[in-house]
């Protein structure tokens, strides 16, 4: 927080008042980034004539399967193919292998309404779904699965996480640079935190009762210090006029 200014006639555009739990008013001016348009030349979809994201994320079918280790339990997704979960010792895997699912269907950004899931545009991911797993004792279902793909500018594929929200149906979230291109999908642009000035937003009255106090507080604090200079000065005279006479050589 600054000193308080004079209360304005038109507040700017880049000021906003808010108030604290105590009703006390402040004046905040917001960064040029919150009240301006982002930097750089707009991103529209609509100009986008690269490849779909199913056509991006086609080499996957080809490549490696991915794994990811979490507890006791390693992951296997194979895309476009199945996801399965097994326990691995010393390379080996021990004991039954459970198949989370089978490859169904895959999120249509082409598609009328799919495109009325805006879950998917909020928050940047493209989905697939496997279903028809090994059946779950908990709930008798087969077990099911939606796999989650963000962009990761160099990150190559692999699996960040494994879910399971509710039993027997998990959600594995892959990061992947295929992705990052397509403009549904790559992330928007980083702005680094920029600070807000706030100070108390004062009445006419406030303000000339504020500036009172401040003349009236330098006021006192000169006073103070200059009563120390003179204390200060009274000791240096009363040390100099007790000082012993000097003894003359013999």
């Amino acid at each position: 927080l600054t000193a308080p200014v004079p209360p304005a006639q038109h507040q700017a555009e880049d000021v906003v008042t808010v108030a604290s739990r105590f009703k006390q008013r402040y004046e905040c001016r917001l960064p040029p980034a919150a009240v301006g348009p982002p930097p750089g030349p707009p991103r529209d979809p609509r100009l986008y004539n690269g490849s779909g994201v199913a056509e991006l994320l086609r080499p996957m079918g080809t490549a490696p399967c991915l794994l990811k280790t979490k507890d006791w339990w390693t992951y296997e997704f194979c895309y476009g193919r199945h996801i399965q979960q097994y326990h691995l010792e010393e390379s080996e895997i021990k004991g039954d292998i459970l198949v989370l699912g089978y490859y169904q269907s895959a999120f249509d950004w082409d598609d009328e309404t799919a495109k009325a899931s805006k879950q998917h545009q909020l928050r940047r991911y493209h989905s697939q779904s496997y279903v028809n797993g090994s059946r779950c004792d908990l709930t008798g279902r087969a077990r099911e699965a939606e796999v989650r793909f963000l962009c990761e500018e160099g990150a190559g594929d692999y699996i960040a996480r494994v879910d399971e929200p509710q039993s027997c149906s998990y959600v594995l979230t892959v990061h992947t640079t295929r992705i990052c291109h397509h403009p549904f999908l790559r992330p928007s642009p980083g702005l680094a935190p920029q600070p807000i000035r706030c100070q108390p937003a004062l009445s006419p009255a406030q303000y000339v009762q504020y500036v009172r106090a401040q003349v009236s507080d330098t006021k006192r604090k000169v006073e103070e210090i200059s009563e120390e200079l003179r204390t200060l000065d009274t000791r240096l005279w009363s040390d100099r006029d007790g000082e012993p006479p000097s003894q003359s050589p013999e």
